[in-house]
């Protein structure tokens, strides 16, 4: 065994420094957390009282009715300002249950974003401005959730209500519905279905035509201590792809 030791370059301590920097690292943000413990995560951390923080993490399937965290997408972005003042310079680190952490890059105007593959349903959020601060924010999402019906590709009668239904283990703060032939309609907390009346969906008379209907649940907390309308939210959304028949006789 060669036990040398290794010489490093300072090209390859910046290239380190760098990777530490922007990658994901191990993290002991959910140290001695059981899992039911994460799954019903609300903390709203500490803070200066200068900031205001504005946190969304979003998760998409990547196809209809997926029904593994894996087949998730996850778009993570935090909104900074002082006094509605965006600040462009602050440190701002996301950490992932069972993942990683990471920095997150600035974009423009004050926002910070980032992508990670899955849905990792609990989130930590920390933000550093100079010397305001906000720190330890945790909050978990809904649990997945999946369609029993209609029948992912179906053909269905383009004249007749659509029953749409789905199941999750947990329930949301929030639970939204969308779909071609109609806009977000917010349905009540504990909801697992909706019928589409007819003429919310994308029909013609001669022509069948490709419809999609968008779940989308989603938890919410304000950030206590934060300047006024800090939040952050986790939100999951699933959806079904029909067929809808002409409604010419």
């Amino acid at each position: 065994m060669n036990t040398r030791p290794v010489k490093l370059t300072m090209s390859a301590l910046a290239a380190i420094t760098l990777v530490s920097a922007c990658g994901p690292s191990t993290t002991r943000a959910f140290d001695a957390m059981s899992a039911t413990e994460v799954q019903n995560l609300r903390r709203a951390g500490e803070s200066s009282g200068s900031l205001k923080v504005e946190v969304k993490v979003e998760a998409e399937a990547r196809h209809a009715n997926a029904s593994s965290a894996q087949d998730y997408e996850t778009e993570i972005e935090v909104r900074v300002s002082r006094q509605g003042v965006p600040v462009t310079d602050a440190r701002v680190v996301i950490a992932a249950y069972e993942l990683g952490e990471w920095t997150l890059e600035h974009d423009e105007d004050g926002e910070y974003e980032h992508e990670i593959d899955g849905y990792h349903r609990a989130y930590r959020v920390d933000v550093i401005a100079g010397a305001d601060r906000v720190e330890g924010v945790y909050l978990a999402g809904p649990a997945l959730h999946t369609f029993d019906a209609p029948t992912q590709g179906a053909q269905v009668p383009g004249d007749q209500p659509l029953d749409v239904s789905w199941q999750a283990e947990s329930g949301a703060d929030e639970v939204w519905i969308e779909g071609e032939g109609f806009e977000d309609v917010r349905l009540d907390a504990a909801a697992s279905s909706y019928q589409v009346a007819p003429e919310q969906l994308d029909r013609e008379p001669h022509e069948r035509e490709d419809n999609e209907i968008e779940v989308l649940r989603l938890n919410r907390m304000s950030i206590e201590g934060a300047e006024a309308g800090s939040q952050m939210s986790v939100s999951v959304s699933n959806e079904i792809e029909v067929w809808v028949a002409p409604t010419a006789p």
